[in-house]
């Protein structure tokens, strides 16, 4: 992949999933011009704290920080997303209408949210769909194959066990804005210091490999190179 700005498709379970889970990545990208579309499949609707339009006001709020698109899908709302052909076929549209090279969505270890690992899921079996010609919904828009569909951890436990292919993105130079990207949601920080959580985790993970701060995010398949000298680079400081 050449260093040209990316478009790229971020989905999330619920408003704030994404900003908690790869905002910095997010914002460091669009700095570089790339196009960010977001998805999100409920309005939280099941939460403790705000209520479904504050939730969406939030996320519109933070989408505007990114300069991105937002849709909302509706798979019934917060705790009621499940694995179904119509809710594969739903996110495969969303690819197809932002035909991104980059696809970032949660995980499916299940130490989370349930919601988070069905929507990764998902997005799994979407990233295939979208590719196939002959799929009758959503046959009024062009097949699309997605480049690099990655996944990222919103909470510690989230993270997977066998790491594979971890990407570690630094975002120090995105600190501050990332933190008011999460600030956006302020019905959810009500009861939880989710700012502090995901700042500690970046903070940890700078340090290991020699910046302030960074982000990871783990990629679902293996890459292809011309040659090694096409690797990035790597850091092993402990």
């Amino acid at each position: 992949m050449s260093n040209e700005p990316l478009r790229i498709l971020a989905v999330g379970a619920h408003p704030d999933d994404i900003e908690f889970g790869c905002g910095g990545i997010l914002l460091a990208e669009a700095t570089r011009g790339s196009v960010i579309s977001l998805c999100i499949c409920s309005r939280g609707e099941a939460g403790t704290n705000g209520k479904p339009d504050e939730r969406e006001a939030e996320a519109r709020k933070a989408a505007k920080l990114l300069e991105a698109t937002l849709e909302f899908v509706d798979f019934g709302g917060d705790c009621h997303l499940e694995i179904s052909p119509q809710n594969r076929i739903a996110i495969a549209r969303q690819i197809r209408v932002a035909r991104p090279e980059v696809l970032l969505a949660p995980t499916v270890e299940p130490d989370q949210h349930p919601d988070h690992a069905i929507t990764g899921r998902l997005c799994r079996d979407a990233v295939r769909l979208a590719r196939y010609g002959g799929l009758e919904e959503i046959c009024d828009l062009a097949p699309h194959t997605v480049r690099h569909h990655l996944e990222y951890a919103v909470t510690p436990g989230a993270e997977p066990p066998n790491e594979g292919c971890k990407i570690v993105v630094d975002i120090t130079a995105q600190f501050d804005r990332w933190v008011e990207l999460m600030e956006c949601h302020a019905t959810q920080l009500r009861t939880r210091r989710y700012v502090e959580l995901q700042t500690s985790r970046s903070r940890v993970l700078g340090l290991a490999v020699g910046v302030e701060h960074a982000q990871a995010v783990f990629s679902t398949s293996d890459w292809t190179i011309r040659n090694l000298s096409e690797l990035p680079g790597s850091l092993r400081l402990f």
